[in-house]
């Protein structure tokens, strides 16, 4: 009996260095729970206040979930994620640790890619139950259903550069060489 078997190697080095700059699930977990007390501080600092001074703290529309506070919390949680990450491609807890989204391309975020995935993508994530986060874990791009949804990737700033440093200085040769995939077919006699 005759078998025919077909090994595919992937040896695309080019694109597993881009592999290694993405950020992975835990530091992005420590950035937005940073992300996440520095909203409460400006909800307690900016909402609270201003719904105290004119007595609206306890206005709800149909529903204590739709009351002003949540509301403008929510608003505020938007706000910031979309804003920070449009003009300072990372929020504050990003910055903490040094990781930065970007698009795929590696170019800045356009405001339709940053309002989807920051938006869009959140809303979609959050409502089912936090779970699309955990794509992070299992992908080799390390992106998220709301990164899917903005075309973007979140990348650890330092290995970044670094690894814009090595694909300069490599000549075009090596880039082709690099970024081929090898496939063996090996013929095996069997005898069953």
């Amino acid at each position: 009996m005759n078998e025919q078997v077909s090994i595919s190697q992937d040896t695309d080095y080019i694109k597993q260095l881009d592999n290694m700059t993405h950020a992975g699930f835990f530091p992005r977990l420590i950035s937005y729970i940073i992300d996440v007390l520095v909203l409460w501080g400006l909800n307690q600092l900016i909402i609270v206040p201003i719904l105290s001074i004119f007595d609206l703290r306890n206005v709800y529309f149909g529903i204590e979930a739709l009351s002003l506070a949540n509301i403008g919390t929510v608003l505020l949680y938007y706000i910031y994620f979309t804003l920070m990450t449009y003009f300072f491609k990372q929020t504050l807890g990003k910055m903490v640790l040094g990781i930065s989204v970007e698009s795929k391309d590696g170019s800045k975020l356009s405001f339709s890619q940053t309002f989807y995935r920051e938006t869009i993508g959140r809303i979609i994530s959050n409502f089912l139950l936090y779970l699309p986060y955990l794509a992070v874990l299992f992908t080799d791009a390390k992106i998220g259903l709301h990164d899917f949804i903005g075309d973007s990737h979140v990348v650890l700033n330092k290995y970044k550069d670094n690894a814009e440093v090595i694909k300069r200085e490599l000549p075009e040769v090596s880039k082709v060489q690099l970024s081929t995939v090898s496939e063996t077919n090996h013929r095996e006699e069997r005898n069953f």
